[in-house]
């Protein structure tokens, strides 16, 4: 029982819902104490939609770390004794490779199969490779060396075997005419049955050309003589007033030439030609202008009519240059003669 005229005190939830909080800062802060329904569905849905998006991705991983497929495994069947097209045709039904090796066999004919890898019996995967060992027929006899020997020693060497060879001839700087270079097939092979054998023969360096150097400077000029494979041979210089000096003016063997490698080339070179001053040979008689005018030019004389009695008939009455001019030593002077 309540005692008479006490008020009982109110109950928790009366209390929450009519006194109002007070905070520590700011006015009285009102409590929505409601049922909200909606909240909980969208809760329960994001669960949902989390465990989904898990599995999904374990499935993934899952997938991801799964064992390949197993390759379909076939039972290879025996096909030695088989000729070779029928082996290969066997193997390419059951979806097999054939890897074949030719190798001589005195016993199994040629182009028969008398070996399997692996063996009959065995399972292998399809695609995978079977090396077929086919028979090239009775092995011949050992091609010797004879690389370094003449002609007529490397085909007694292979007469002596059974052999018949034949010659191909090509330039070669190393070795010397005559040799034989290399052996086809090569020395150590079993020879063929069915052609000869083939010596490769030197014929000693090829031949070169001689490059147009003619008008180059004398330095490239050589350099190019060089790089052609031949040599150098004499070397002149000519006096020339009208080419500069250092100039290339003839080779011999002359430009285009086809010659053996290391053919010396002869070469000539321009130079400075002496230079001189035209002399005073007016007045002189032919004789002794020829005297005066030495190597210093070159006389070309030719006459002209005077009276008779004059006292220039046989002497010099002109010269095509003037006296002191400067001049290359051997440039060409015409003089004029008085003659009756």
């Amino acid at each position: 029982m309540t005692a008479v005229g006490v008020r009982p005190p109110p109950s928790r939830k009366q209390a929450a819902s009519t006194a109002p909080r007070i905070t520590e800062v700011g006015p009285p802060e009102e409590l929505d104490l409601a049922r909200h329904p909606w909240a909980a569905v969208v809760g329960v849905v994001a669960l949902l939609l989390l465990v989904v998006v898990t599995l999904v991705g374990l499935r993934a991983v899952i997938r991801t770390n799964a064992p390949p497929p197993e390759t379909p495994r076939v039972v290879l069947p025996s096909i030695t004794s088989m000729p070779v097209e029928q082996a290969q045709r066997q193997l390419d039904a059951l979806g097999v490779e054939a890897a074949i090796e030719f190798t001589p066999n005195s016993i199994v004919p040629p182009g028969v199969v008398f070996s399997q890898t692996p063996r009959a019996g065995a399972k292998v995967e399809s695609g995978s490779e079977v090396v077929l060992s086919v028979s090239d027929g009775p092995a011949g006899p050992i091609i010797p060396e004879v690389a370094g020997v003449q002609v007529p020693i490397a085909q007694a060497l292979l007469g002596r075997l059974g052999l018949v060879s034949a010659t191909q001839e090509i330039p070669n700087d190393l070795v010397r005419p005559g040799e034989v270079i290399s052996s086809v097939p090569a020395a150590g092979s079993p020879a063929p049955t069915d052609q000869p054998i083939l010596l490769r023969v030197s014929s000693g360096p090829p031949r070169r050309t001689v490059p147009g150097v003619v008008g180059e400077s004398v330095g490239p000029g050589m350099a190019a003589i060089g790089r052609a494979g031949l040599g150098l041979g004499e070397v002149e210089e000519e006096a020339r007033s009208d080419v500069q000096p250092g100039i290339i003016l003839r080779v011999d063997p002359a430009p285009g030439s086809q010659v053996a490698s290391r053919t010396p080339v002869s070469v000539v070179i321009s130079e400075q030609a002496p230079s001189s001053t035209v002399p005073s040979l007016v007045g002189l008689t032919q004789a002794t202008a020829e005297e005066v005018a030495g190597d210093a030019v070159v006389l070309r004389f030719r006459t002209k009519r005077l009276p008779a009695g004059d006292v220039l008939i046989g002497r010099v009455v002109e010269q095509s240059l003037p006296v002191g001019t400067p001049i290359a030593v051997g440039t060409p002077l015409e003089l004029v003669v008085g003659a009756t």
